[in-house]
């Protein structure tokens, strides 16, 4: 009986330490989920304030540049006239070129906005040279071309490009001993050979040149979807647009230009995260879609030349506004050039 007595109080403990653990268990799950729900909650708020925080800072940046735009259309007076109009609440779009007939002589000048000249792409460096195969290790002759984007090579000088080695992408190493220069790819070693020390120190030289042009707004691209087209090419972001050259084998200092689309013409493009970038054309009818490892640094160029490009424009139609205006130094002289009589002959 004391054997059976002392069994039974050992399974009421197990029991009991089984519903103790179970309690324990359950309160630690709603934990876990309280502490997963809190951290989402926050990640949300923090998200939500983080877009507020921008739409605030785009606000203000809007409002600063329709007022800075008021401002010298209409001319309502500068930072240091006690009267001047608050222009926070005016709708910019109501504003003329007629409304420069109010400015005043203290009127506050546009700060010049200037676009960049756009890069040069050129070929570097071209010529023939020994190329090592991957399997037998064999030397064979290739026609090499080097621009600020890429070394190509090719079997001839008027052939399509057979590779090419992106320069950012790659390292460059040279040994005057064999006259060999090696370029290191992510996935394999490519070994060249030059017919001289000479040769091998030029091509060199201008590697690291190439190397030097960091902000450089050619991006080698790939394109599957036009059959019009050259599967794969450069395409620049210029101060005014997008264009498209054709890959490798141009003459030196002439690039073969294949479109160019100005910046009036685009009205969409964006990167995913697929290596892809798209832009598309009021021109054309289907968009232009690239594979490239470049696309977010081509998406965020575009960005920030096409906002340089759109201040351009804006001071451009200030520029105009004030000249066209009434009152204006330049209406002033063409005024009185007009009211002023002609002379008489002999006088």
């Amino acid at each position: 009986a004391a054997a059976a007595q002392k069994k039974k109080e050992e399974e009421e403990r197990k029991k009991k330490a089984e519903k103790e653990e179970e309690r324990e268990t359950e309160e630690a799950f709603k934990r876990a989920e309280e502490q997963a729900r809190d951290m989402k909650e926050e990640n949300e708020r923090r998200a939500r304030e983080a877009a507020e925080e921008r739409e605030k800072k785009e606000r203000e940046r809007q409002t600063k540049m329709d007022t800075q735009m008021a401002v010298q259309v209409g001319g309502f007076g500068n930072n240091d006239d006690a009267d001047a109009v608050d222009m926070s609440g005016i709708d910019v779009s109501l504003l003329s070129p007629a409304a420069a007939a109010l400015q005043t002589p203290n009127r506050i000048e546009p700060t010049p906005v200037k676009l960049q000249p756009d890069a040069k792409l050129e070929v570097l460096k071209e010529g023939w040279l020994l190329k090592q195969s991957k399997k037998l290790k064999k030397w064979q002759k290739r026609y090499f071309v080097l621009d600020q984007v890429a070394l190509y090579y090719c079997r001839n000088p008027t052939s399509v490009p057979d590779g090419f080695f992106a320069i950012r992408r790659c390292q460059f190493l040279h040994s005057e001993k064999t006259c060999c220069f090696d370029v290191i790819t992510p996935s394999r070693v490519f070994r060249m050979q030059t017919p001289s020390v000479e040769q091998l120190k030029d091509w060199a030289e201008c590697y690291k040149t190439a190397m030097q042009q960091r902000d450089f707004p050619y991006f080698h691209v790939e394109q599957t979807t036009r059959l019009d087209l050259s599967r794969e090419l450069l395409l620049g972001v210029m101060s005014t647009g997008l264009r498209m050259v054709k890959l490798g084998l141009y003459d030196p200092g002439y690039e073969e230009e294949i479109n160019f689309f100005k910046f009036e013409d685009i009205y969409s493009w964006g990167a995913s995260g697929l290596e892809t970038f798209e832009f598309r054309a009021a021109s054309e009818r289907t968009p232009y879609v690239f594979k490239t490892m470049y696309a977010s640094d081509i998406e965020q160029k575009l960005e920030a030349r096409f906002n340089k490009w759109r201040e351009w424009r804006v001071y451009q139609a200030t520029q105009r506004a004030a000249s066209e205006a009434p009152g204006s130094a330049t209406a002033s002289v063409a005024s009185t050039a007009s009211k002023t009589p002609s002379r008489a002959p002999g006088r």
